[in-house]
């Protein structure tokens, strides 16, 4: 699961989320993290992160506190 903590932060940090903890099981390999993840930017999350991790990875969505973000980036080009 270490190898999976790589593709984890590289998708939050592509959909603009903010880990705030992140700690491993004792005498596992499992790690918990706890991010803060925009909305708009949780549909299709579950999907790329399985998909950069080969499947290790598997998120708990789970509505925290509403919050201003900035401007929202344009959504990707179809393709």
């Amino acid at each position: 699961m270490p190898q999976a903590l790589g593709g984890i932060y590289s998708v939050l940090n592509q959909k603009r989320g903010h880990v705030f903890e992140e700690m491993q099981r004792a005498g596992t390999p499992i790690f918990n993290l706890k991010a803060y993840l925009p909305v708009v930017e949780s549909f299709g999350f579950t999907g790329t992160l399985r998909a950069a991790t080969s499947g290790q990875a598997f998120p708990q969505c789970v509505f925290d506190h509403w919050e201003v973000m900035g401007q929202a980036r344009a959504p990707p080009p179809p393709g």
